[in-house]
């Protein structure tokens, strides 16, 4: 089977993420496509002067190390996580992907967190080349509001100034206790084919 280019949404957003020196198998993984594909639309955004340099295929063994998420739960698809701490804590998935990015690293930069709000405004909008940006301090706006809608769970959300956002080691237990039990129903839901909203939830009495 030959290696084709991504559709034209995926391939300005994986330019877009190339440009800012992410590895091809991690915007594979984001995307959820093969790396294959993005390297021929990485191949094609290069020759033609979309990027200048091909970025590396995946973050040194010592940066994939950092992610905080215990062993069964970064297994899952970063689109099922999403959705596990949408039904969680009762979030909108653009808060939901700043709480996944919080959980997972030691620290977030705002430009990483900028990042997802670009990411995802490209994929809502379907206009992936827009030459508008948001403006970086939309994280901090997204910031406040995931903070209220943490309250309630006892996860507080801590600021590095001048620099990002962390959770401490008690908010990411928290959090992860939290969302554990949504994993397994939102990937069997996935595996069924069945929309996670429409699954039904058996608890324990």
């Amino acid at each position: 089977m030959l290696d084709t280019p991504l559709p034209v949404g995926y391939d300005q957003i994986a330019t877009r993420l190339a440009n800012e020196g992410i590895p091809v198998n991690v915007i594979a993984r984001g995307l959820e496509v093969p790396a294959a594909d993005v390297r021929v639309s990485l191949d094609d955004a290069l020759a033609s002067g979309r990027i200048t340099e091909m970025p590396a295929a995946d973050w040194p063994p010592t940066a994939r190390r950092a992610d905080h998420l215990p062993p069964h739960i970064a297994a899952a698809r970063d689109s099922d996580l999403v959705t596990s701490f949408m039904r969680a804590f009762k979030l909108p998935k653009l808060l939901a992907s700043f709480l996944l990015v919080l959980v997972r690293r030691e620290e977030a930069d705002k430009t990483t967190l900028h990042r997802v709000i670009e990411t995802q405004r490209a994929q809502r909008a379907n206009r992936p080349d827009d030459p508008e940006e948001t403006d970086p301090k939309m994280v901090d706006v997204v910031i406040c509001n995931l903070r209220k809608k943490l309250k309630p769970f006892g996860v507080t959300i801590h600021t590095l100034w001048g620099h990002g956002y962390f959770l401490d080691a008690a908010g990411r237990q928290a959090a992860l206790a939290l969302v554990e039990r949504e994993i397994e129903h939102v990937r069997v839901a996935a595996n069924d084919n069945i929309p996670a909203g429409k699954a039904t939830i058996v608890r324990a009495a």
